[in-house]
């Protein structure tokens, strides 16, 4: 509210009673047209700081009362957010076994076992979405995992287009397909300027995990 007690931007009622309405007017009642909850985010890029980012929003999400499930894809739950996010009242945790190969180091049994895990919280996602349990969706490494095949692209494309209106999602990983992105709300693109690894450090604990 503004000192004198009026709105900030122009309502509904103030923008239809404008006899010419100013191209902010006209922006404004487009704005507020559009639905304010369950938005689609996706993080991508070759950059350092997608999971970051959307462990952030996880926090952010989580001080304003929301309810997260935060799912991780390709990685074995060993990261230092996941014991935090763990500890949250209101966040619950899907992430890999402290074993978990990386996917280009797995044999054939290994990929079965981490497809059925992979689907196994994919479900559990879904089945929390429908039921209304949840306000926030993060799949982390999404898109990680289709491009390997230890995901199903179309069961996730086919839940992102029926998911509840209300249901904020976020999708993290590298090279998502068009498809995807055509969706999305939120798209940011981490671009990788320089990286430590090319001169040789490799990641550090508490740092890059």
């Amino acid at each position: 509210m503004t000192n004198q007690g009026k709105p900030i931007y122009p309502t509904p009622e103030i923008i239809e009673a404008a006899a010419n309405p100013t191209p902010l007017a006209r922006q404004m009642a487009k704005h507020l047209e559009k639905p304010q909850t369950g938005l689609i985010h996706i993080y991508t890029g070759n950059g350092k700081g997608k999971t970051t980012a959307s462990v952030g929003l996880t926090v952010r999400a989580h001080a304003h009362g929301l309810r997260v499930l935060f799912v991780q894809f390709l990685k074995n739950g060993l990261s230092g957010e996941i014991g935090i996010l763990r500890q949250l009242d209101n966040v619950r945790v899907l992430s890999g076994q402290a074993d978990m190969k990386f996917s280009n180091q797995m044999e054939e049994d290994d990929k079965i076992r981490t497809r059925q895990m992979h689907e196994e919280f994919f479900a559990a996602a879904v089945v929390a979405a429908r039921a209304g349990e949840i306000d926030l969706l993060v799949l982390d490494e999404t898109f990680g995992a289709l491009a390997t095949g230890l995901l199903d692209s179309d069961e996730v494309y086919n839940f992102l287009v029926t998911k509840p209106s209300a249901l904020e999602v976020v999708l993290t990983g590298r090279d998502p397909d068009p498809r995807f992105l055509a969706l999305a709300d939120y798209i940011s693109d981490v671009q990788c300027i320089a990286h430590p690894y090319e001169k040789g450090i490799l990641a550090r604990e508490g740092i890059d995990y």
